[in-house]
């Protein structure tokens, strides 16, 4: 079966109609055709016409992915919804203007179409994440050319790198200027800001920013680099700092604050940061800059919260919040320090009765922030009050005093939230992992255990406790020979193990907004969580990992590429899908592509016309693409014609 034109002459006139034949061997006479169906003159048929005709046989035989015969092929198959779908939501944003613009004020003799080249990258990143050099092979395998209309383009992989070195240097102009369009499309509320870190690591050790340290991929022996993001409340990123892979998360702040405060003029905002960023400097700085904040505390470490959660609570105490309890505690610096102070006493199993304790104690409450005496002088009354203990418990007490040189009359406000199913779960963990533990070390001490030196034993020993289960050593009292040195057997530290109970299920949070109820000061600290979704689309969805450049200023562009497509899925989210985080949208919409189709009008001359059509548009499908404005996803057959 196949398509010709068959020619009649009707009142001297000449006419061409459109039919479909098939082939027949007649007994006798061999082979002859027969019309089975005549489709009308072929001057009505314009291309638009052939091409639904074609789709109508497609759709009713469910050919799409076929040959449909020796006379209609299927050539390809393009990106195509995918592309316009991030396109439309790069030209909503105006990033293209907004690019041009910055590079054009930096240096006006730039030629290269900069804001071209950067928008490839970023849609890449969004729909097949790619090297730069995968990139200029991606545009082949899309609708991208003839769509955007950079036919003229040229594609060699050395413009795409001179445009990522262009775009840094307009990089902190280029986030301010996006900040503001944010403000004036959506409306963005930065009355809590949110910051956190994470880490992406290199193939290679060669790279000129990337450092060891600590490493969120779990791959410590890689060097890597660490990249901070600060959203606003709805989860947009608004900014993002790229540090050597060793930098700690807390000396990350001081410049993030004063960028919020200097550049970005930002007046009125709650600072809500991870555990990890509590110092006094970070706290002082945040103070001075008329922020306020929320931060997570590492309550294991944290002297205050031990006080804290070493104080006998009642059920009462506790207010219920989705699933948690919690509870709100104000604690004065000298509270902490007198708390303090006795622990250190005691512990040198003094007498708490004696006088000179009482004394030390009024001491510290006599201490404020208006009459407090000079440093100097700190240690003259600590070694008058404690006069005849050791001098290291001297030396504990006159630090502890110094450290807060100036803050006793503080207030400090802690929420503590426990989780019991969380306590459940990690008390049931830790069991499990001591008894698995102290079977191997039976095995180690047993009788039958033979190790010519006392080095094999400490191998084998430093062997059970590597990797994650370093963390249970603390949990072990290995003892030894008093002459030898040598391991001889271990037994389990029972206090440890019941210190360890009271943190399980807990978190702790430090604010400085008392006008919050606990549950209120929670609630926003947990909306932390949009900057670690954040972080999971940065190394899933744009596959920022492995980073395979080295020179600094790609590593910094690359970043910042990967930083602007989860922005446009941020704003697809939250502006469109009401914060729906799902890839269930995206998978549909890339299942659109662009079906190239080469039609044979005649085996004999050998003519033949390519079509393209865009597959059939689910329900689905024009759902999300009139969602962000595209009324008409198969319109694009017309940039092909």
């Amino acid at each position: 079966m196949f398509p010709r034109i068959s020619k009649s002459t009707k009142n001297g006139k000449n006419y061409d109609y459109l039919v479909i034949s098939e082939s027949l061997h007649v007994k006798g006479k061999g082979s002859t055709t027969r019309n089975i169906a005549t489709l009308g003159n072929i001057k009505r048929f314009g291309r638009q016409d052939v091409a639904n005709l074609i789709d109508g046989f497609i759709r009713i035989f469910k050919l799409e992915n076929y040959c449909l015969s020796e006379d209609v092929q299927l050539l390809e198959s393009l990106e195509h919804g995918s592309i316009i779908f991030w396109q439309k939501l790069w030209d909503e944003l105006g990033l293209s203007k907004i690019i041009k613009s910055q590079v054009k004020l930096k240096d006006k003799r730039i030629k290269l179409e900069v804001d071209k080249y950067v928008q490839m990258m970023v849609i890449n990143r969004c729909v097949d994440p790619l090297s730069k050099l995968g990139v200029t092979r991606w545009i082949e395998r899309t609708c991208y050319k003839e769509m955007a209309g950079y036919k003229d383009l040229d594609f060699d992989v050395t413009y795409f790198y001179r445009s990522m070195d262009h775009l840094l240097t307009v990089k902190d102009d280029l986030e301010l200027a996006i900040f503001e369009k944010l403000k004036d499309l959506f409306s963005i509320n930065v009355k809590l800001t949110f910051y956190d870190i994470t880490s992406s690591f290199f193939y290679t050790d060669n790279c000129e920013i990337g450092e060891n340290g600590y490493s969120r991929d779990n791959l410590p022996d890689r060097e890597q680099i660490v990249i901070g993001v600060v959203t606003s409340f709805e989860g947009y990123p608004i900014k993002h700092y790229v540090f050597e892979g060793n930098r700690k998360d807390e000396t990350t702040v001081n410049q993030v604050v004063w960028q919020l405060k200097s550049e970005y003029n930002i007046e009125d905002t709650t600072f809500v940061g991870d555990r990890g960023m509590i110092t006094k400097l970070n706290l002082d700085r945040l103070e001075g800059e008329g922020f306020d904040y929320i931060m997570g505390v590492k309550h294991r470490q944290d002297e205050i919260c031990i006080m804290l959660l070493s104080e006998q609570v009642n059920e009462e105490d506790y207010e219920i919040y989705k699933g948690l309890k919690i509870r709100e505690r104000k604690v004065t610096v000298k509270e902490f320090l007198i708390w303090k102070c006795q622990k250190i006493i005691r512990e040198q199993k003094a007498d708490m009765a004696d006088k000179k304790f009482s004394l030390l104690e009024k001491e510290i409450l006599r201490l404020s922030n208006k009459s407090e005496p000079k440093s100097g002088t700190y240690k003259s009354i600590a070694e008058g009050i404690i006069k005849g203990i050791d001098s290291k418990v001297c030396a504990k007490v006159f630090r502890g005093i110094k450290k807060y040189q100036g803050r006793y009359e503080d207030e400090l406000r802690y929420i503590i939230c426990l989780n019991e199913e969380r306590k459940a779960s990690s008390q049931n963990k830790r069991q499990v992992y001591i008894s698995k533990l102290s079977k191997e070390l039976d095995k180690v001490f047993s009788e039958n255990a033979r190790y010519k030196e006392d080095r094999d034993i400490d191998k084998a020993l430093h062997k059970i406790f590597e990797g994650y289960k370093v963390k249970f050593k603390k949990f072990f009292t290995v003892a030894r020979d008093t002459k030898s040195k040598k391991a001889t057997g271990y037994s389990l530290n029972q206090e440890k193990i019941e210190q360890e109970k009271k943190f399980d299920g807990i978190f702790v949070l430090l604010s400085s907004r008392y006008d919050l109820k606990p549950s209120e000061v929670v609630e926003s600290y947990k909306n932390l969580k949009e900057v670690e979704m954040l972080f999971d689309d940065l190394k899933n969805f744009v596959d920022i990992r492995p980073i395979r450049h080295w020179l600094q200023v790609r590593v910094r562009a690359h970043v910042f590429i990967c930083v602007l497509a989860l922005l446009l899925k941020r704003i697809f989210e939250i502006h469109y899908l009401r914060g729906k985080c799902t890839m269930e949208p995206l998978e549909e919409i890339s299942k659109s592509k662009l079906i190239k189709y080469k039609v044979k009008f005649s085996k004999r001359e050998d003519r033949s016309q390519t079509f393209p059509k865009v597959t059939n548009t689910t329900p689905m499908q024009k759902k999300y693409f009139n969602m962000i404005g595209i009324k008409n996803p198969m319109g694009l057959e017309k940039f092909i014609w």
